[in-house]
């Protein structure tokens, strides 16, 4: 898999690890994949986990979240994580700041799309933890930029899209969990499907034998997935 970085200035000077299209149809764009770290990672981190779940004929990026910090753990040197939005417990300032980062996603998508020469009429979108319900407020919140997320060990609560009633009708959906996740509320698998179900998109869940953490088999199972729904 050939892979570059480029830099984007949003809110911080983020490194994004891009990958061209390995096949292509001639003439055509290939549909764009955007993958979304979690919490105090990196989107160098995220490839690796998640490098194999993109399909040949996918362009794909995974970018540094938009809020960079020092991560210190004690016998570890720090080093510098990311975030894609702030959550402080004041409420409404993690509403805006989700919104703001919604927003902003989809600035870089665009950049992504004439850097790779994709189809930006063909976005997918994937997020692990924090990055899960960045992309379930993305989608949600532009539906008509989106052709389907996979949301990984992660939740999503209906007040968070602030009034917004999306119609969803027919969009696919992966949510991916893992049965040993102490990340995450009980319920949060079905409670993410019902909601995601109500504004009609056709929603796949999965749960794996893993922690809080993306496995093989879960990439795996979202690049079929992927191929699966891409389209022509």
């Amino acid at each position: 898999m050939t892979t570059r970085v480029a830099h984007y200035p949003f809110t911080s000077r983020q490194a994004c690890v891009l990958v061209p299209a390995e096949e292509r149809a001639s003439g055509a764009r290939p549909p764009l994949l955007v993958v979304v770290h979690g919490y105090a990672q990196t989107g160098d981190r995220q490839h690796r986990w998640m490098g194999r779940a993109v399909p040949p004929a996918f362009a794909a990026a995974f970018p540094d979240g938009f809020h960079p910090f020092e991560v210190r753990k004690q016998g570890r040197p720090p080093r510098i994580g990311y975030a894609w939005y702030v959550f402080s417990g004041d409420r409404p300032a993690f509403l805006a700041s989700l919104a703001r980062a919604s927003e902003a996603l989809w600035e870089l998508v665009d950049r992504l799309a004439d850097d790779l020469d994709a189809d930006a009429s063909r976005v997918f979108l994937a997020g692990f933890s924090q990055g899960a319900y960045l992309v379930n407020h993305a989608a949600m919140t532009r539906p008509d930029r989106c052709a389907g997320w996979i949301a990984q060990c992660g939740n999503f609560r209906e007040d968070y899209l602030q009034g917004a009633v999306p119609d969803l009708a027919g969009t696919p959906v992966l949510l991916q969990y893992g049965e040993h996740d102490t990340a995450l509320p009980e319920g949060a698998a079905e409670s993410c499907r019902e909601l995601i179900t109500g504004f009609g998109a056709d929603v796949t869940t999965s749960v794996h034998d893993a922690p809080h953490a993306i496995t093989p088999g879960m990439a795996d199972e979202a690049r079929d997935w992927l191929a699966a729904h891409a389209g022509g």
